[in-house]
């Protein structure tokens, strides 16, 4: 068995275990959770097409799925299992989560699919313009706030407008965690927001101010730690092209998050069982 079939039989098998309730009319073909593995296995190879990836699935994974539905009901069935998915993704995160360490950031997602986007995408009223300081670049879309544990393990995730704070998402995703110590960026800098969060029995750490070059020790293991989380974004945009997400719609943003978040928790944790490094998910891309 390969990495990635593993992978896809972990997907399956923690899916069948948060069962949805059946819909009336005539069964489908095709399986909840095995619409889940093909999701994890999807973005697991780093596929943003459906239609690529449905058309590639034989040679991936040959005689595992003998019935595979159309790209418009893969997509629609998808989206309809997004709480299904998170749920599964959470239950899995349990098994790997550890310690009483929180780190959260936000980074940028584009939504921005042609010109004149703003006023006629379906993300118009959800969407936002922000800067990305790190390329320079300003997008039109929205934000993906995201809580992890001190290994990279997802714990938890919003979606703002790419222009507003992290303030009340990260707050939301706080309440979850009460007696965590939480490290973000100077993002999240106020002694008023410290006040809020210690309401919930939450300890922030965030950078202290310093002089440019002269980061004492202490700041350097902050910055190690807070490294973390951005190598998880590294994983979700680049290996699972999150970057390019092809979503038109907020539910189908949603559900792209979801199916990532899940590969990315189901990969940690066989990886733990194997002994391997926890974010290593090279081995699920399926050319190995």
């Amino acid at each position: 068995m390969t990495d990635l079939e593993a992978l896809v039989v972990a997907a399956y098998v923690f899916a069948d275990e948060y069962r949805v309730p059946a819909r009336c009319g005539r069964p489908p073909l095709v399986h909840d959770a095995e619409l889940v593995a093909l999701a994890v296995a999807q973005a697991a190879i780093g596929i943003s097409s459906d239609r690529q990836f449905l058309g590639l699935v034989e040679r991936l994974l040959p005689g595992w799925f003998p019935h595979l539905p159309d790209q418009s009901q893969y997509n629609r069935r998808l989206r309809r299992l997004t709480p299904w998915i998170t749920t599964t993704q959470l239950g899995v995160a349990e098994l790997v989560t550890s310690g009483q360490v929180r780190l959260v950031d936000g980074t940028l997602l584009s939504c921005a699919n042609y010109a004149g986007c703003a006023q006629q995408s379906l993300f118009a009223g959800h969407a936002g313009y922000g800067f990305c300081p790190s390329k320079s670049q300003w997008y039109w879309g929205m934000r993906l706030v995201l809580m992890s544990d001190q290994n990279g393990v997802p714990v938890g995730y919003d979606l703002t407008p790419a222009g507003e704070r992290e303030y009340e998402a990260t707050y939301r995703l706080a309440q979850a965690h009460p007696g965590a110590t939480l490290f973000a960026d100077k993002g999240l800098w106020g002694a008023e927001f410290e006040r809020t969060l210690e309401l919930i029995d939450i300890h922030l750490v965030t950078p202290d101010k310093h002089r440019l070059g002269e980061r004492p020790p202490s700041e350097v293991e902050k910055a190690r730690i807070r490294l973390v989380i951005e190598s998880v974004f590294s994983n979700l945009k680049r290996q699972m092209r999150l970057e390019h997400h092809l979503a038109k719609t907020l539910p189908g943003l949603a559900q792209r998050i979801a199916q990532r978040l899940l590969a990315l928790t189901l990969g940690m944790l066989l990886n733990s069982i194997l002994g391997r490094p926890l974010r290593s998910l090279v081995a699920y891309d399926g050319r190995h």
